[in-house]
């Protein structure tokens, strides 16, 4: 236990307005932080901000590729009271575009973390801690583009944004392993420790300790579910949009031998080390190479599907890690809405507000489908995907109608990237019946979207359920991410409220309905999921009790969870790799 006199020391130095610099006495060192006011919901609120934190050495030199080195101890007082730089992103465009979100730079001496404590901070009030992992791909995304003040006082929870390693520099894996791969989950999991060891100081209760994430954050959150090392450092997990079982979570090893060899050097020899450390940033990015997590045998001892499926002593421990946390995880509602953009080009439109045709959808829409998430496929198996795909998805009894084939075209990648891998997810943990878990579907009519869209799209694409989930409906002249306010109406303000309060309950219990009784803002409660009715929560603007749904689109789930990979067995039943998938459309809009 920590005591008041050993580790924690708040001095309030300064009288100033806006900002009061405030002190922290931890382990590793003081920190200097500072309070300042913010409004939230017409009241004004003061929070402690901490920022720029390191929890690693740099990344740079010797250090490049490896696992990341926890910092030592201050000199001094090191000072949290300005924005740290950002990781280096995959792309020079992918660093411009973060720069427009407000981040000041980049450099490999980038493992920090910011952390946002809701006053007044006292001794005797410990309260749960929220860590966000940030989505973009694995290629791009830096913590200092979100601002989660209003979860942090609104749920009086602890928030911390991580910064993790991206692109290259965060999974790159040579064939022999000198390069280890999941540079970036380990860079997390070294953040997630840091935490555990020194959130007390902060009156952060260190026992209960919630880690989330969206897109490729919440793939991120749940491979880390599924990592035994993680073991007493967390207790739940929130992922939107985005799991372990998602066709682009893990990427096979070999992908990197071709970039390895674009940058002149032989990933067989000796000399492999020195060779790819003594690049330039500017050429180790890369527009072109897929990136992200692998198998490694270390952080992840088997695939995702192995771990929460199998019964192998392999990955018995894993397994019952992955058992033992509690869970929410949902996906929105149009989260295929982001393929309109490879439709737009295949099709030759000049903007996103375009119809498609029965023709255009059997012979442009179902084949990109079929490359993107089956590109390793042989032809004949995707021949044969290709006809229960333009099958299953043609509304028969007016197959020409333009509605229902532009919402086929969302809803066959939403299926494939999303709604399954989640539907599958819950499912396994359901049936393992240790923790709880919990499944939802994100359903707002939004105004301003996080990925553009066509105009006609009515719900909430790729990353709209950020918004609300850091309450930007509830402040004044914020922006996050690209997404600026505007006149939210009542009912999205209340959206807002309801997520903050679900997902801060559910990290101070482990049930999104308590201590703070979400029915005054949902109109109705959220059952976990369980084998039996299979209830998931549809959140939207017009929340009522019947928003809880039984059984999640159960014949498209099924297609996807048990015949299609059934004909592929049957069609190359040697097949064991996982697809390689790699579209994210949060990043396809770069450049």
């Amino acid at each position: 236990m920590w005591s008041l006199q050993t580790t924690v020391i708040l001095t309030c130095v300064s009288f100033c307005i806006t900002q009061t610099p405030v002190y922290v006495d931890t382990k590793v060192g003081r920190i200097m932080g500072f309070q300042e006011h913010i409004t939230l919901d017409r009241e004004q609120k003061s929070i402690s901000k901490f920022l720029g934190i390191p929890f690693a050495e740099s990344t740079g030199g010797q250090n490049r590729f490896r696992k990341p080195v926890p910092k030592a101890p201050f000199n001094g007082t090191f000072d949290a009271s300005k924005d740290a730089v950002a990781c280096y992103q995959q792309s020079e465009q992918m660093n411009a575009q973060y720069k427009s979100y407000g981040v000041s730079g980049f450099s490999e001496d980038c493992l920090t973390l910011n952390i946002y404590v809701p006053n007044e901070l006292r001794a005797n009030d410990l309260r749960p801690v929220m860590i966000w992992v940030y989505g973009g791909g694995f290629v791009q995304g830096a913590s200092t583009a979100y601002k989660p003040e209003a979860l942090a006082l609104f749920g009086n929870v602890i928030v911390v944004t991580i910064n993790y390693r991206i692109g290259m520099l965060g999974f790159l894996r040579d064939p022999n392993g000198v390069f280890p791969g999941n540079q970036g989950l380990w860079d997390q999991q070294l953040a997630f420790k840091w935490v555990h060891d020194h959130i007390d100081s902060f009156f952060g209760y260190k026992d209960e300790i919630t880690i989330f994430g969206q897109s490729a954050g919440a793939g991120s959150v749940m491979l880390q579910a599924l990592y035994p090392g993680n073991e007493g450092l967390f207790k739940r997990v929130i992922a939107e949009s985005g799991s372990a079982l998602a066709p682009w979570s893990i990427y096979k090893a070999s992908i990197y031998d071709g970039y390895i060899r674009e940058q002149g050097c032989d990933p067989t020899s000796k000399t492999l080390v020195t060779c790819l450390q003594s690049r330039t940033l500017i050429s180790l990015q890369s527009n072109m190479t897929s990136i992200g997590p692998v198998v490694d045998g270390d952080l992840l001892v088997a695939s995702p599907i192995e771990i929460m499926t199998g019964t192998s002593t392999k990955t018995a421990r894993a397994r019952n890690f992955f058992a033992s946390l509690d869970i929410i995880i949902g996906c929105n509602d149009k989260e295929g809405a982001g393929y309109f953009f490879l439709y737009q080009y295949a099709l030759n439109h000049s903007n996103l507000n375009f119809n498609i045709s029965l023709d255009e959808f059997r012979n442009t829409v179902v084949p990109i489908n079929i490359d993107q998430t089956f590109s390793k496929e042989d032809n004949d198996t995707k021949v044969a995907l290709k006809k229960l795909l333009t099958f299953s998805y043609t509304d028969w009894n007016d197959p020409n109608n333009y509605v229902s084939l532009r919402q086929n075209a969302m809803d066959i990648p939403s299926d494939a990237i999303m709604f399954s891998p989640a539907s599958i997810t819950v499912q396994a943990h359901a049936r393992l019946n240790v923790g709880k878990v919990y499944l939802y579907e994100f359903a707002v009519q939004t105004k301003t979207h996080y990925v553009p869209v066509s105009s006609w799209l009515k719900g909430s694409n790729h990353g709209d359920d950020l918004q609300f989930v850091f309450g930007l409906p509830l402040r004044e002249n914020i922006s996050m991410i690209g997404i600026s306010d505007y006149n939210f109406s009542p009912e999205q303000k209340q959206v807002a409220r309801a997520m903050m309060a679900m997902w801060s309950n559910f990290a101070r219990s482990g049930n999104p309905n308590l201590p703070m009784d979400i029915t005054k803002f949902t109109n109705t409660t959220w059952p976990a999921y369980d084998m039996t009715s299979q209830r998931y929560f549809r959140i939207s603007d017009q929340m009522s009790p019947a928003s809880i749904i039984e059984k999640f689109y159960p014949r498209r789930m099924a297609l996807w969870s048990d015949l299609i990979p059934e004909i592929r067995r049957q069609h190359c039943p040697i097949k064991n790799q996982p697809d390689i998938f790699h579209f994210d459309p949060s990043t396809e809009l770069v450049g």
